[in-house]
């Protein structure tokens, strides 16, 4: 026994002589286990679904939103024919990836996308 008075189990101690935990007891702390982690694992799917419902309801709004904006562009006339230089440039960086502030002044720009002072 350790200076609590509680047995100290090691290598000394006989199990055979030990003995064993009452079945109620065990039943119990399982039942008491089992009922715990079912509402846990209810609450969260819960939490869960009411999130991926808010987002739902988010991207729906934007496709509505984006529609929207498509319908009124579509209708001003002569547009057909406009092009963007700054959207080719964004995109081709989105594809090859993000420049570095190296590759930005050995190109001769800086970070922010003057040319170097001399």
């Amino acid at each position: 026994m350790d200076e609590d008075g509680l047995p100290i189990v090691g290598s000394g101690v006989d199990l055979t002589k030990v003995p064993a935990i009452q079945q109620r007891r065990v039943v119990a702390h399982l039942n008491q286990f089992v009922v715990h982690t079912v509402r846990f694992l209810n609450r969260f799917s819960a939490v869960c679904e009411e999130k991926l419902s808010n987002i739902s309801l988010r991207i729906q709004q934007i496709e509505t939103t984006l529609c929207i904006l498509e319908a009124k562009l579509s209708s001003i006339p002569g547009l057909e024919d406009v092009t963007v230089d700054g959207l080719n440039q964004h995109q081709s960086l989105q594809t090859n990836g993000p420049i570095t502030t190296s590759q930005n002044q050995s190109d001769g720009v800086t970070a922010g996308g003057a040319p170097p002072s001399q």
